[in-house]
């Protein structure tokens, strides 16, 4: 843990960030949409990566009139599915045919505590929320590399996670194949079994190891909880349960806002002190201090982050 005197992080602290390229998925909306206007405010070239032409656009100039003329942000769009592995590749694809470097993936798009359903690949759509970044990102990696090979480079990856991801202590994570992947398990345990994928933390982990053993030691991979935070998410439990609702207007008044609840994962993608302190694979919670992990997430042995990674490889290889 971080000092208890150590004062709040702030975006006011987000270092200049001219020269850099960020992706943000699922950033038209809630924590995505506050953390593309901060990058962009800070200089970076900030690429939206949303399923909806017209809801991204939209958000995007949204973001330019807030920021006023006077900056010229530089923000741009690429579609991208979180349910479909093909729709994760060519997003990447897409984005290497027009940029030469990455320095910034935040993958923060996310579905929360919807019905059982398969999406488009055969794959339960909660679970798309490991599967569909593990595309995306592992088609980005060769560029990320490039990034951290290149004179004063500072390349993070940050995934958007959840305290959520306890509830797999409820039904037992496999990932040895697809057909357990979508065993019809409860709401929560199938939300909190996504999060432990890309809590989004296995993959934090696994893409750490896999970097160090391939000689990049310089990208840092990192987990976030943003806290409680009022966005759209809530659609996913109301749609489970709409006696929820009445409860829903309730919550509102514990949640955060998505200014608040978006500075940890602006603290995770942009900080210094992420390379001062050496915060690799690590879990961080609001407002940016270091977490124990669980042991589950921390997977000391390494079987539930190969499992996952085998089986998301396999994956792309039929799907993608």
């Amino acid at each position: 843990m971080f000092g208890c005197n150590r004062k709040q992080w702030a975006i006011s602290s987000i270092p200049n960030l001219s020269g850099r390229v960020a992706i943000v998925t699922g950033g038209n909306t809630g924590l995505g949409y506050i953390t593309v206007r901060e990058l962009a405010r800070k200089g970076a070239r900030v690429y939206m990566l949303s399923r909806t032409d017209t809801r991204a656009r939209a958000a995007i100039e949204k973001i330019k009139g807030e920021l006023g003329p006077e900056l010229k942000p530089e923000i741009e769009y690429i579609n991208f599915d979180l349910l479909s592995l093909k729709s994760a590749k060519k997003a990447a694809e897409t984005f290497i045919q027009r940029e030469n470097r990455l320095d910034i993936l935040v993958n923060n798009a996310g579905i929360m505590a919807t019905r059982y359903e398969l999406g488009p690949d055969g794959i339960e759509i909660q679970a798309c929320n490991g599967t569909g970044h593990f595309a995306l990102t592992v088609s980005l990696l060769p560029l990320l590399k490039e990034t951290a090979a290149m004179p004063d480079s500072h390349v993070r990856i940050v995934n958007l996670s959840s305290v959520g991801y306890l509830f797999t202590y409820f039904g037992k994570p496999d990932f040895s194949s697809l057909e357990d992947l979508n065993r019809n398990r409860s709401t929560w345990v199938r939300y909190g079994i996504s999060k432990l994928m890309v809590s989004n933390i296995l993959l934090t982990n696994e893409l750490q190891k896999r970097l160090a053993e391939s000689g990049t030691t310089n990208i840092y991979c990192l987990s976030v909880h943003p806290g409680v935070v009022d966005t759209e998410l809530i659609r996913g439990p109301l749609q489970s349960w709409p006696i929820l609702a009445p409860l829903a207007k309730i919550t509102k008044l514990f949640s955060v806002t998505p200014e608040q609840g978006a500075l940890t994962q602006l603290y995770a993608a942009t900080s210094p002190e992420i390379e001062e302190k050496d915060l690799k694979a690590a879990l961080l919670f609001p407002v940016a201090q270091l977490k124990a992990k669980a042991s589950l997430a921390e997977d000391k042995d390494g079987k539930l982050g190969n499992d996952f990674w085998a089986l998301c490889e396999a994956l792309m290889r039929q799907k993608a």
